[in-house]
């Protein structure tokens, strides 16, 4: 019974470390500046389209040529057009709100590789103490470390 109860645990911890990390979580501030990350290995040419989770346009790259389509990002967003030989497609958001926090998609093509980023976005109190805006993002990251934790203890 022991071992298959340590087998059910471990076949736990593995699929929500899995889940967990299918998409990358990035931590923003009120009023600051966050990197969203996209790398991409493949020296062919390619299209890459930034949406938020409302389907918003965040950003185009085509052609190399960076483009931002939705007045909600207009003007805040920049990427780096200098990496993109290098596969860097990264854009960063400037001065933040409690709105910009979700699920943003970039997406490649032609290969229609889509990757995921979970923005979380904090306002400072006047104690120094963060809040965390409205996609609950702190309490996601928390149980990723205790995944993380409890699957080092399971091996050793």
């Amino acid at each position: 019974m022991g071992n298959f109860r340590r087998v059910s645990v471990w076949m736990f911890l593995v699929s929500a470390w899995s889940s967990a990390t299918c998409q990358d979580g990035v931590q923003g501030f009120v009023g600051g500046n966050v990197t969203l990350p996209c790398f991409h290995n493949n020296n062919l040419p390619v299209d890459v389209f930034w949406r938020d989770e409302d389907d918003n346009r965040v950003l185009n790259i085509e052609n190399n040529n960076p483009q931002t389509l939705s007045l909600k990002y207009k003007g805040r967003v920049s990427s780096f057009p200098g990496q993109y030989s290098e596969g860097n497609f990264s854009i960063i958001i400037k001065n933040l709100t409690l709105e910009d926090a979700g699920t943003y998609e970039c997406l490649i093509l032609p290969e229609d590789i889509s990757k995921r980023v979970t923005l979380n976005i904090s306002e400072k109190r006047k104690g120094g103490q963060a809040t965390v805006g409205p996609s609950g993002g702190a309490a996601g990251i928390n149980v990723l470390h205790v995944v993380v934790l409890s699957a080092l203890l399971l091996c050793f």
